[in-house]
């Protein structure tokens, strides 16, 4: 830390550099993680975060208090109703990711499974997370990266035509949509349970948000169009998603360890590469509850 003589007192600067990573997401944030609360800090992450949407804080080797302090700095977290575990860890707030191949919980193995799949957190909620930290504890041996697709800047450059397009689409998002990608015959109970889990919910498709941007509620959870037949709609979000998670738009985050990730989620798609329970991979996640409303309605059974 910078530090110059003012009298008789040692007067410390905090360092805090930006460092773009692509012309359209990320960036890389350079600060000690002692400094990460300093007067000051905080709000220039956030304001940092609203400009770049994946902020990398590389190799910054935060401990959970710190970890959790900025969390908290931002506003209240959503709880863990998915995937407290009880521990020391999860009793802080914090969500341990780890895989264990002699799991028995299936919301919790079909939870870990989805991140493998393009997706935005908190699409069952009218208000979904403001953003994700994710810290390495341990990276994978194998595989375990973590993916970043822009939906500010997939939307802004689709043809005008393809925007009229869809301004006014609905688009029905839930569970099932993860689980009959992740199980080939499921039974009547996984229905039942993804149900209960996340019940199918309708969203506008183009998501018009506070600050003027424009994002898509598509990826995973979306399951079709509720103007359209199945088919059609589902062939018109996966013609959406391909274009939204080409590489011109995306970021692809190889872990470190002590590396720590933080995401602007109503803007972004995000995914895990495929890894297993060998690789030794272990993620400390906080999610921050969001201010941005989007008008839902839950679909009858």
């Amino acid at each position: 830390m910078p530090s110059f003589q003012q009298g008789s007192r040692e007067i410390y600067m905090t360092r805090f550099e930006l460092e773009p990573i692509t012309e359209r997401i990320g960036a890389y944030v350079h600060v000690a993680a002692q400094d990460i609360l300093n007067d000051g800090v905080p709000d220039k992450i956030m304001a940092a975060l609203n400009t770049y949407d994946v902020l990398v804080f590389p190799e910054v080797h935060m401990t959970d208090d710190q970890f959790v302090g900025l969390s908290d700095y931002f506003g209240e977290k959503h709880d863990l109703a998915a995937t407290q575990d009880n521990s020391e860890t999860s009793k802080k707030g914090i969500y341990r990711i780890e895989l264990d191949a002699g799991a028995k919980d299936k919301n919790q193995l079909d939870y870990i499974a989805g991140n493998d799949l393009w997706h935005m957190d908190g699409t069952m909620y009218n208000v979904p997370g403001k953003s994700t930290l994710l810290k390495c504890e341990r990276p994978a041996s194998e595989g375990g990266h973590t993916e970043f697709a822009s939906l500010f800047a997939a939307y802004e450059a689709l043809p005008q035509s393809r925007k009229e397009q869809i301004e006014d689409l609905r688009v029905i998002h839930c569970m099932e949509a993860i689980g009959i990608q992740l199980y080939d015959t499921p039974s009547e109970d996984d229905f039942a349970r993804w149900n209960a889990l996340f019940p199918a919910t309708e969203h506008p498709l183009v998501w018009h948000q506070k600050d003027g941007r424009t994002s898509m509620l598509i990826g995973g959870t979306a399951y079709d169009i509720g103007s359209m037949e199945h088919a059609q709609g589902r062939a018109f979000l996966d013609d959406l998603l391909a274009w939204s998670t080409q590489e011109q738009f995306t970021y692809l985050h190889r872990w470190k360890k002590g590396d720590m990730v933080m995401f602007n989620n109503p803007g972004l798609l995000h995914r895990s590469h495929p890894y297993n329970a060998a690789s030794g991979r272990i993620m400390h996640r906080t999610t921050i509850k969001g201010t941005e409303e989007i008008e839902s309605e839950r679909v009858a059974n």
